[in-house]
């Protein structure tokens, strides 16, 4: 098995509240200023944290920029974020067997993970795991790829670092529905989270045990979400069948991997899932037969931070390890879905 030790979270320094970027887009758009205020509703996110300013997000210009900016932005957070979640378990980036970095945002090459290591002084012979283009997958699927290291390095330790700057793919001159869409849902942050092999000293003060995972690719559904890559940056690409693609696999997928772990479905007592939105929340929770109240930690990060991709479900992570949620010996799952289309869903337990 592997085993979660802490998950912390950073956001940047600009917070606005929902009301806040729906006057500043009905500026932009004043003929869209009703369908904002509806999408921003729908949405349920009442504030979100920017990496700039909403002036500056209006003088976004070319990719260039937008990505230099998630440099100078991004690289920061990140080292935060690591410093915190070091801080709270007690290792050191010596320490470190494995380093997964993930974001879908921007990108840089030699990738994030090798620019943090020299900040940071890891040891040289750290072993590195970019991941790019998983979206809003890429924190459950971080996750679980640390699990199958852990699974064969039992005395290891694995790093974990999401972020995203959502607010650097902002196009002003797209007015369609999945942009404005966009504009209300996502929000920026940063994640990190340490987890370690079943041999390591520090397994026994863990918060979750991964038992068991699986990945679940839906062919023929690559235009359900993710990015047109243009000059100006990011478009986003998003599919209204997206809570129907959750509703038509996810109960079946579900069943499959537990079958596979030998666990019934109502040994499952709470959630810790990625807050891609209210339609996917919903949809979720029907698949699974659980109520909101299974899935509260994932609507509380929705509505306080906006749907922050890869780092999301680690922030919903952090919470639920300081609620303390579930009963010891009790079963949950993790589960996010991304650009593919792909899911993947994870059956932990409570220590």
């Amino acid at each position: 098995m592997s085993y979660i030790l802490s998950s912390k979270t950073v956001f940047p320094k600009y917070h606005y509240s929902q009301s806040q970027i729906v006057d500043f887009l009905s500026t932009l758009w004043p003929k869209k200023k009703n369908l904002l205020a509806k999408f921003s509703k729908n949405v349920c996110v009442d504030n979100r944290s920017l990496c700039i300013t909403t002036d500056e997000v209006m003088r976004l210009d070319s990719f260039a920029m937008r990505n230099d900016i998630w440099k100078r932005e991004a690289i920061p957070l990140v080292e935060k974020s690591i410093e915190l979640v070091l801080k709270d378990t007690g290792v050191s980036v010596e320490e470190i067997d494995q380093f997964i970095t993930t974001s879908v945002t921007g990108f840089c090459i030699p990738s994030l993970d090798t620019v943090i290591m020299n900040k940071m002084k890891f040891n040289p012979r750290t072993k590195r795991l970019p991941l790019f283009g998983f979206g809003c997958l890429g924190g459950v699927a971080s996750l679980n790829r640390a699990h199958d290291y852990l699974q064969l390095n039992k005395k290891g330790i694995v790093l974990i670092s999401a972020v995203e700057l959502c607010s650097l793919t902002f196009q002003m001159q797209d007015k369609s529905i999945e942009n404005l869409i966009g504009t209300s849902l996502f929000g920026d942050g940063a994640a990190s989270v340490i987890m370690v092999g079943e041999e390591h000293p520090l397994a026994k003060k863990s918060s979750y045990e991964i038992v068991d995972y699986d990945a679940f690719f839906y062919e023929n559904s690559a235009d359900t979400m993710g990015w047109d890559i243009k000059d100006s940056g990011f478009k986003l690409v998003l599919n209204k069948n997206v809570s129907e693609l959750v509703n038509n696999n996810i109960p079946d997928n579900l069943m499959e991997l537990l079958d596979k772990a030998r666990v019934r479905k109502e040994d499952i007592k709470f959630s810790i899932s990625h807050p891609g939105g209210p339609k996917v929340l919903e949809a979720m929770q029907d698949s699974l037969d659980m109520k909101e109240e299974d899935f509260s930690n994932s609507w509380k990060s929705l509505r306080e931070h906006g749907n922050m991709s890869s780092v999301s479900v680690l922030n919903v992570l952090e919470q639920s390890i300081d609620d303390h949620l579930g009963k010891e010996g009790d079963l949950g799952v993790m589960a996010a879905m991304g650009p593919g289309f792909n899911s993947e869903i994870t059956i932990i337990k409570k220590k």
